[in-house]
């Protein structure tokens, strides 16, 4: 693959600062979906959190570690929607980010930042302290409101509101189409047409897996692309979508037929199984946000504050 110039380096781990916490006990609490209403315990433990084989969430059940309602139960116990599920970890070793959160603009109302991957933005699953949302506390932002998400495994700007009335304000620009995002992608092969648009519908096929193309159900997605480079085995991409689902614009650059190079989902070399944990970033990169509105234009181009 020819060199992209410093755009991507999730696949370069060995020269990067690395963040790491010290293992800590920790109960989380939270509701069954929907879809596992009227599943027993040990089938939403195994298809939420498939990072733990199904004979590992049967021995946690069995030892007391997930209960429900604070009260220790068989591993087929059958969930509603009231029910509270609890699952305590004695020591919590997180898996490391990269040490590379940067700001990139403060202002009174808001706050943009550089989101390195893999990194979660807030508490869940496997991660608490190491996520952007812990360590922007660390670095003494508090009280910050989540506006918009990116993926675990993709970088790139992230904007936060300072106050609730700014919230309140970028939301409804967001819930009328008005904020314009731009992501740039790596992917594997090369386009014969230098613009593509994407519009079929993506709902979840299982566990963290989801799925896009002519489906009888799913929420409608729309992406439009644009090839900026191509590269001997590769091309860089830029990706506009006009919803924001979840994995829309991996889901639809493989629908494409070119998919993320490095994607461990949807890549060439994908696991669509929701067995294999996602642990490493990918090539794409959240690097345009734009709302006319409210005078925020924000990007970011070639990361010098990486190297």
């Amino acid at each position: 693959m020819t060199s992209n110039n410093g755009l991507f380096n999730s696949s370069d781990q060995t020269s990067r600062k690395v963040r790491l916490v010290k293992p800590y006990p920790i109960t989380h609490q939270f509701r069954p979906d929907q879809e596992f209403v009227g599943k027993t315990l040990l089938e939403m433990m195994s298809a939420k959190f498939p990072f733990n084989p199904k004979e590992e969430w049967n021995r946690r059940i069995k030892l007391g570690r997930v209960f429900v309602d604070k009260g220790e139960v068989a591993p087929d116990f059958v969930l509603q929607e009231h029910h509270s599920v609890f699952h305590h970890n004695p020591k919590v070793v997180e898996p490391s980010v990269p040490d590379e959160v940067k700001v990139i603009e403060e202002q009174e109302e808001y706050l943009a930042v550089f989101k390195p991957a893999p990194m979660p933005m807030h508490p869940g699953g496997r991660y608490n302290k190491n996520t952007l949302m812990e360590i922007l506390k660390e670095m003494r932002f508090e009280d910050l409101r989540i506006i918009h998400r990116l993926d675990a495994v993709t970088s790139g700007l992230v904007l936060f509101a300072k106050t609730k009335e700014f919230a309140k304000r970028v939301t409804e620009e967001f819930t009328a189409g008005n904020v314009k995002k731009e992501y740039l992608a790596l992917v594997s092969g090369r386009p014969i047409r230098n613009k593509k648009k994407i519009e079929s519908r993506i709902r979840r096929k299982h566990g963290f897996v989801f799925e896009s193309g002519d489906l009888d159900s799913g929420q409608l997605g729309i992406t439009k692309f644009r090839v900026l480079r191509r590269y001997r085995d590769s091309s860089l991409i830029r990706c506009k979508p006009v919803t924001g689902r979840t994995h829309q614009i991996r889901l639809h650059l493989a629908e494409w037929g070119y998919p993320i190079i490095d994607d461990p989902i949807y890549g060439p070399d994908g696991d669509v199984s929701s067995k294999k944990t996602q642990n490493v970033g990918i090539s794409l990169v959240s690097s345009k946000l734009k709302i006319d509105a409210l005078n925020i234009e924000l990007e970011i181009g070639d990361y010098e504050f990486l190297n």
